[in-house]
């Protein structure tokens, strides 16, 4: 696989669908983390009810990218750099920018400034997270053509809004922050940044003003928008700044040198620093230092899921399979389904992982993967997994039909027929779902409405 193309590389899980994972594709960056995911959905969650848009129909993916930026791209697709979640200390800014991205999507902004080129946009990252998924999956030559199919790095995909645009932004934001009683002072914060840094550094930060140009006007005009508001941010910032805590220390000690860590914090001794220096030793491989400073904190925090996900990557990591299970398992009751959607993935490959094919624990990984599937329906890897499960347990059906899946997500439509016809022959008559999900799949495998012999 030519480094070229793409390189993988996790801090939780090694595995696309992990707790945490990168993926470097021609300049992209993109991270799946059940903390922050979830941070980020009870961050954008308010501000899309209160623009009339089901939270449900838009999907946020992040970037791990020092830039300070969000941005929207093919329909509903919202995009939050790591940056922007570290530079500021309280939800504030990050709601405020959010709120005109959203602008943007309700404004039909993407649509107006070219149909084409939003569609096109859409299909690249598609085909990036697609080609992604699969090399991680197992399928490298399969992911390194969706990938560079895509043909343009993730920089180019950055929407280019007019002042006019950008403007009718904001007003959808103050109006969005308006309904949820909450200040427009982290927006206005943000634009002022970048406007003071703009001063003597032409280049530094172009990625935000190449697509959301900023202007004194823009700023002028929330502020006077907003003077007679006198919101009070504290009930959100309650709510939310726990949460905001843990994961900026979470993104610090994964994104950043272990060595540097631990240099940083050589003297600090308090839970988040801590935190960080635990997750700098798992990345050293030193998981005896690292869980050291771990289990206190989970001593501290006993119902915090976040920090059994941890110690269950670190331990599986260290080789100590059976009590990474335990600790997932922990974590997993402690979460709701949606976020422990992903740590039920490594549950289940920890299972698989074992050497003494238990059949009450494959049986289990298999119940944990289908509830996954709830939420990671779009994942290669949960149906690679789902199919060696099922195989495990001679249920050679429905582990051509995971195949079948698996194929069809990353790409592989002739393999999605293979299997998808192979699952129709093993299956039980009586499985009428499973054979019904079968043909679907035949289906969608065809192309121009025929199937690829």
């Amino acid at each position: 696989m030519s480094q070229k193309f793409i390189k993988i590389f996790s801090l939780i899980f090694a595995l696309f669908c992990a707790e945490i994972s990168f993926a470097h594709a021609e300049g992209l960056n993109l991270i799946r983390d059940a903390e922050t995911e979830k941070f980020l959905r009870d961050l954008t969650n308010p501000v899309f009810k209160a623009a009339g848009l089901n939270p449900q129909n838009i999907k946020i993916y992040i970037i791990n990218d020092d830039s300070i930026n969000a941005f929207v791209s093919g329909g509903q697709n919202v995009f939050i750099n790591t940056g922007l979640i570290q530079k500021y200390a309280t939800p504030d800014a990050l709601i405020g920018v959010l709120a005109h991205e959203t602008g943007h999507i309700t404004s039909g902004h993407l649509a107006r400034s070219s149909e084409g080129q939003a569609q096109a946009e859409g299909a690249m990252m598609i085909s990036y997270l697609l080609g992604i998924g699969a090399i991680v999956a197992g399928s490298p030559e399969a992911g390194s053509a969706l990938i560079m199919g895509g043909g343009q790095t993730a920089q180019r995909l950055y929407m280019k809004f007019t002042r006019q645009q950008e403007e009718a932004a904001d007003a959808h934001a103050i109006e969005y922050l308006g309904k949820m009683q909450y200040p427009a002072d982290g927006l206005v914060e943000l634009l002022q940044s970048f406007q003071a840094e703009t001063v003597g550094m032409q280049g530094q930060i172009d990625e935000y003003l190449l697509s959301h140009p900023v202007s004194q006007k823009r700023i002028d005009v929330i502020k006077a928008r907003t003077a007679d508001k006198k919101f009070s941010d504290k009930k959100i910032n309650q709510q939310l700044q726990p949460a905001m805590n843990w994961v900026s220390a979470k993104l610090e000690g994964f994104i950043s040198n272990p060595d540097s860590t631990l240099r940083r914090y050589e003297n600090s001794d308090d839970v988040l620093s801590n935190y960080k220096k635990s997750i700098a030793f798992s990345k050293k491989g030193n998981v005896v230092a690292s869980l050291a400073l771990l289990n206190p904190i989970i001593e501290e925090n006993p119902k915090n899921g976040f920090l059994f996900e941890a110690k269950g990557q670190f331990l599986f990591e260290s080789g100590q399979i059976e009590s990474a299970i335990i600790a997932y398992d922990k974590a997993i009751k402690l979460l709701d389904a949606q976020t422990s959607s992903q740590i039920k993935i490594a549950f289940a490959t920890a299972i698989l992982t074992l050497k003494n094919n238990d059949r009450t624990l494959i049986d289990l990984a298999i119940k944990r993967l289908n509830e996954a599937k709830d939420f990671e329906n779009e994942s290669p890897f949960l149906f690679r997994q789902l199919a060696l499960a099922y195989d495990k347990t001679n249920d050679q059906g429905r582990s051509m039909l995971a195949l079948a899946e698996f194929n069809l997500l990353v790409g592989e439509k002739e393999k999605c027929t293979k299997y998808a016809k192979e699952a129709k022959e093993k299956l039980d008559k009586g499985d009428k779902i499973d054979l019904l999900r079968a043909d679907d799949l035949l289906d969608l495998a065809k192309d121009d409405g025929k199937e690829k012999k």
